[in-house]
């Protein structure tokens, strides 16, 4: 009987050289995954905050023109009713030069919003303004609460047309008692609101909104009629 012997190689000793390398890319590739995600979930999160922004700002826009149309509606009936504060309706007939519109504590202001109710701390007083609620009807952004103040920009309350009166007021440059007419109108002999008038004086609007989440957004509008 004849018997063959095959020779066979040695076998090399196995070192797990890629096995380490493997686990480093899958460290790396989950590493990749975790950063993608958060960065995600930041982007998401900035959009919906962005978003709330937007909602609390337009709806301290809706607040705004409600102040105007009640401003406007006392103009047009007396504005004598103007030359007293009206606090129940937000109303003051003197401005605050240096007015803490946000209502947070300042070593600097003379006057604050009470916005949350809970007093301004050391200012108290006709120097602690008391806001008034928007209508929720005439908002159109029902999630969001908005309040506001009506400031005249006059030195002093009263009537500033007096003959012996101190009062002086912010005015436009322009101001008459002719009937007002929108500018660059196609007819500008036609008024802009039937028996209106350019009065002498301005009227700040401060509102803050409160939407979703405590968004807060603070708006400053001057006017006039």
């Amino acid at each position: 009987m004849t018997r063959f012997f095959v020779h066979r190689p040695p076998r090399a000793g196995q070192r797990g050289v890629s096995l380490v390398f493997s686990l480093l890319a899958l460290v790396a590739l989950s590493l990749a995954a975790v950063a993608l995600i958060r960065a995600v979930n930041t982007g998401s999160g900035i959009l919906g905050n962005l978003g709330f922004k937007q909602d609390a700002l337009l709806g301290a826009d809706d607040a705004t023109r409600v102040a105007i149309e009640w401003l406007g509606g006392k103009v047009n009936a007396s504005s004598t009713d103007l030359y007293a504060d009206i606090t129940a309706s937000g109303y003051y007939a003197a401005d605050r030069p240096s007015l803490n519109a946000t209502g947070a504590s300042s070593s600097t202001a003379t006057a604050a919003i009470d916005w949350s109710g809970s007093g301004c701390g050391s200012l108290t007083g006709a120097n602690c303004l008391q806001p008034v609620t928007a209508d929720p009807t005439k908002m159109k952004n029902t999630g969001v609460t908005a309040q506001y103040v009506v400031l005249r920009l006059c030195n002093l309350a009263g009537d500033p047309t007096a003959s012996s009166s101190t009062i002086q007021c912010a005015s436009p440059l322009t101001a008459s008692a002719s009937p007002s007419v929108e500018k660059n109108s196609p007819k500008s002999s036609s008024p802009r609101r039937a028996g209106s008038t350019v009065q002498s004086q301005y009227y700040r609007i401060v509102v803050r909104a409160k939407g979703a989440r405590g968004t807060l957004s603070f708006t400053d509008t001057v006017v006039h009629f």
